[in-house]
């Protein structure tokens, strides 16, 4: 990848946003950047395992597996380049990924092993900054989320269903789930969801199939 490119996708990231190209360069001499080549179809990270490692999706597309705790339903995001996997997860009381990551096309991808995300924010106070700003924006967002104004009627639950279980609140999201597991989640008869749901297809919102839903723009449900 041209350096010019990489610096580009780098300073649109979250963690280098304010930093200059001198700062990139001077990064690069002073800590360790892996850039890997991932094929499609490839697994970069699993569920579950240790987060000893912030990995940033430079360029490509990638698959986000979600599953509940039980592994009763999962979710299934496609999310287009650039992104970081979790970076939440590097600190912490619990270090382990929650999502299970695939390439759905060939990526790059930029890993920075934890001692190089202290080394940086030593060096660097607007990565330090950065990192700051990332934590505390997830937090106040959750902190909000038990005093937002309560669902209308059941297809705004369902909604704010979909919503809360993924990691981006836009694209393409595919729900493997049960109607019956649907209904005890939102606390109603599987009759209700149905109807609910079927109200939503109409509008042409979601897809439904045998133990699937999908839905090609989460944006658009969200903004119904």
């Amino acid at each position: 990848m041209a350096e010019n490119r990489l610096f580009d996708i780098l300073l649109s990231l979250p963690l280098f946003l304010g930093m200059s190209r001198s700062d990139l360069h001077e990064a690069a001499g002073k800590t360790r950047f892996d850039f890997l080549k991932v094929s499609e179809g490839e697994t970069i990270v699993k569920d579950g395992e240790r987060c000893l490692s912030l990995f940033f999706l430079l360029t490509g597309e990638i698959k986000v597996f979600t599953d509940a705790d039980d592994h009763g339903y999962n979710i299934e995001e496609y999310i287009s380049a650039p992104e970081i996997f979790q970076p939440e997860r590097i600190f912490g009381l619990n270090q382990r990924f929650t999502h299970t990551y695939i390439a759905k096309t060939d990526c790059s991808i930029m890993r920075l092993e934890k001692q190089e995300i202290l080394k940086l924010s030593e060096l660097f106070e607007i990565f330090r900054i950065n990192l700051l700003n990332l934590f505390s924006a997830q937090t106040q967002k959750i902190s909000r989320r038990a005093l937002r104004v309560p669902p209308k009627n059941i297809e705004e639950l369902i909604i704010r269903f979909f919503e809360a279980r993924c990691v981006r609140p836009g694209g393409e999201k595919i729900f493997h789930i049960k109607m019956t597991r649907m209904a005890k989640e939102l606390n109603d008869s599987r009759l209700d969801i149905s109807k609910a749901l079927n109200n939503l297809e109409a509008e042409g919102l979601l897809h439904l199939q045998r133990e699937r839903i999908f839905i090609p723009a989460l944006e658009k449900l969200l903004s119904r």
